[in-house]
């Protein structure tokens, strides 16, 4: 069934139906990545949005059990070039169509890519319809589209939860939780609560953590009043490592202006740099967001920057215990260079705990 991924600016993509058929509408965005559809599909972070694969073949490996980020998905649709179609993970449990159909998710497959990427580049993302039609009624549906700031309370956990161990005593503030950041946390014996996005300051008191971790998610940062207040509340108490969208809201707390891509990256093959010692990583980035090196920082001191664009995409206050990096360090996919932050993490906590014992 022949169907079209009508942009906000009037340019029609035609393409073939796949998974659920109904119309849809929500901003487009380009994952580049050339593995990993069943993460990007199930991350939060791309809640509210048309996910379109640039890399032109898609679904060869089907959906598995244990490549899922989060329950189900978030997303509006899946736009992609040829669709394979097949199960060839060993633990496969369905194909993509068949999960797409499930999640009552619309697909358009056999759509030029290449073409697609290409028109984003040049001129930023936009909203975006899968429809049947390509009429004055579609552009219609595409202008009427209101999209959410804050997109953080469709996906955080509503109540708090435990994923128990014997280590360190972790709060994770979830803005839109992977699964995989999780087992990380698990792997290095890390005791975890997940609250949600909005909890008090006072409400994480109570459970006397050793850290805080602040995850990515989608939306935009400064919609996040009261997850920002809580920071503000808490970065004097606790060591904190924030991550994607949880970098600029530490950064907001400190009073500093967080800017945003009009092309958003979403890759699984940044360059990285570390400014002091030049150490390159290669990792996985969600995020439209970065400071400036060419403004003021204030109280925050860049530690990493991209490569190719020298966007500052980490950083660590001068004086308290919290670092920040706006990419994925779990990966899910992509590279494993990042793992380290975690266990960096971990030294943060136990200097910070070392420290205290000092002044008692």
């Amino acid at each position: 069934m022949k169907r079209y991924l009508i942009l906000e600016d009037g340019t029609v993509f035609p393409g073939d139906a796949f998974g659920a058929t109904t119309n849809t509408t929500g901003v487009l965005t380009i994952y580049t990545g050339a593995t990993g559809y069943q993460e990007a599909i199930t991350n939060y972070a791309f809640t509210g949005q048309i996910l379109a694969f640039a890399y032109p073949q898609q679904g060869a490996t089907g959906i598995n059990r244990d490549d899922y980020e989060a329950i189900g998905s978030a997303i509006k649709g899946v736009v992609i070039g040829e669709n394979y179609d097949l199960k060839t993970h060993w633990h496969a449990q369905m194909t993509l169509n068949e999960f797409l159909i499930e999640q009552r998710i619309p697909g358009l497959m056999n759509v030029d890519t290449r073409r697609l990427y290409r028109h984003i580049a040049k001129f930023g993302n936009m909203k975006a319809s899968i429809m049947d039609t390509h009429d004055e009624h579609a552009h219609d549906q595409i202008k009427a589209l209101v999209v959410a700031n804050n997109q953080v309370n469709q996906v955080s956990t509503k109540q708090p939860y435990p994923s128990p161990n014997i280590g360190k005593n972790v709060v994770v503030i979830d803005l839109g939780l992977k699964n995989t950041l999780l087992r990380e946390l698990s792997k290095r014996q890390c005791n975890v609560t997940v609250v949600p996005y909005d909890t008090p300051s006072s409400v994480i008191n109570t459970l006397a953590p050793d850290g805080i971790l602040i995850s990515n998610g989608p939306g935009k940062p400064e919609a996040l009043v009261k997850t920002i207040d809580t920071v503000k509340a808490i970065q004097n108490r606790y060591p904190i490592f924030a991550i994607g969208l949880g970098f600029a809201v530490v950064a907001l707390a400190n009073k500093v202006a967080v800017k945003t891509r009009p092309f958003a990256r979403h890759r699984i093959n940044l360059a990285v740099q570390e400014k002091i010692t030049q150490d390159t990583n290669i990792v996985s980035q969600n995020s439209v967001f970065y400071l400036s090196d060419e403004e003021p920082l204030g109280d925050l001191l860049g530690t990493y920057v991209a490569v190719n664009t020298n966007d500052v995409l980490g950083f660590r206050h001068r004086y308290l215990p919290i670092y920040a990096i706006n990419f994925d360090p779990e990966a899910a996919p992509g590279p494993k260079d990042g793992l380290h932050f975690f266990d960096d993490f971990l030294e943060l906590m136990e200097a910070n705990i070392a420290r205290r014992k000092r002044e008692f």
